[in-house]
């Protein structure tokens, strides 16, 4: 198991305002893989390494045929081991292989299976058929052999049905690797799922073989006026929102140590709260004076499950009642995130506390 849990380096979450899903890295060709429905409706992305680390993906290949897309980083990663496609894998009914992935936005897993079928047929196309445990979260990731070998990407599972997993087998892999090498510029290309000819605009027919495009592959997912609200606000932390987004009106991030996150409760609140520092053993009793007494303003300091919490709370109707009450929020988005900063570093020096478990290793 230990070549697989070095492959974790490999593997990386992928973050979208839809949701969550996997993707992972060929380090010969620089290239991030993940599924079309992972990226669907977005042309950037942001991908999170297991180190919390995010960084922006843009989407230079899409077939929605096949449920592949393909991610190009600014800089090549720093990855030291990586994930091999080998020509000459054929997998075999039983073989032992692994997912990898970040289920349900979790960290890094790996679950094992067998391949129950490697050419499975449905609607046309042939898949790798697993038992391997493959959840929502995980599509996009890879499914490897003991030692690493990719036999396929993650695809889906059957609704209501237990151990039953597909994955993209890596013939339709390399074929799409292969198609983006045309992509020079790095575009947003869309790959025929007939003969692999790139376009990179809106077309109903394929300049190459005429079959019919899916047009809408092209669009990109609208904010509603209130994400673009949020996204205005953390842009004035000098932080690119699409590397915050983390699924439907939810929106994570790390401020220097802190994770900030700003979400819509019950429909009617704009909430944003940030998980600090574990309780300490003993003094209690002072920690928690000054969580009672201490003034912070519109803020709220609270503790749930041995985790101190910073907070804040405004009813969505009063976020538009004006451009001055809209201006007085947005600098209380940005006031919390670098509180939340400062207060992690102060209860640790001051109450001997510890860092929440969702703090980030700031070098």
């Amino acid at each position: 198991m230990q070549t697989l849990e070095i492959l974790k380096d490999a593997t990386f979450k992928i973050l979208t305002s839809r949701g969550t899903g996997s993707g992972f890295y060929l380090k010969d060709e620089n290239l991030i893989l993940t599924n079309h429905h992972v990226i669907e409706g977005c042309h950037e992305v942001a991908i999170e390494d297991d180190n919390k680390n995010r960084i922006l993906g843009k989407v230079i290949l899409t077939n929605p045929d096949m449920d592949i897309a393909i991610l190009r980083t600014e800089k090549k990663l720093e990855v030291q081991h990586a994930i091999d496609i080998d020509d000459t894998l054929i997998p075999s009914r039983q073989q032992k292989v692994f997912a990898l992935g970040y289920p349900f936005g979790m960290p890094f897993t790996i679950t094992e299976g067998i391949v129950s079928n490697p050419e499975q047929h449905m609607n046309g196309k042939h898949f790798v058929q697993t038992d391997a445990a493959i959840n929502p979260g995980n599509s996009g990731g890879p499914l490897v052999t003991q030692d690493g070998k990719l036999v396929g990407i993650n695809s889906s599972k059957f609704n209501n049905a237990d151990n039953v997993g597909f994955a993209i087998p890596t013939k339709a892999v390399k074929e799409a690797v292969e198609s983006v090498k045309n992509n020079a510029e790095d575009k947003f290309s869309l790959q025929c799922a007939s003969c692999g000819n790139l376009s990179y605009e809106v077309k109903e027919f394929c300049d190459n073989c005429g079959a019919t495009l899916q047009k809408d592959v092209f669009d990109v997912l609208s904010l509603t006026e209130f994400s673009q609200f949020i996204e205005d606000s953390l842009s004035a932390l000098e932080i690119n929102p699409v590397l915050t987004r983390a699924g439907h009106e939810f929106w994570e991030f790390h401020q220097g140590s802190s994770l900030i996150r700003v979400f819509v409760m019950d429909r009617n609140y704009l909430y944003l709260t940030s998980p600090l520092n574990n309780l300490p053993k003993e003094n209690l009793e002072k920690l928690y004076e000054y969580l009672i007494s201490s003034d912070q303003g519109e803020f709220n300091l609270g503790v749930y499950k041995n985790t101190i919490f910073v907070s804040y709370r405004i009813h969505m109707s009063d976020i538009f009642k004006d451009d001055e009450t809209k201006a007085d929020i947005k600098n209380k988005i940005k006031a919390l995130a670098l509180k939340a900063d400062d207060l992690d570093d102060f209860f640790v020096d001051e109450y001997n506390c510890t860092m929440s478990t969702y703090a980030k290793e700031v070098s």
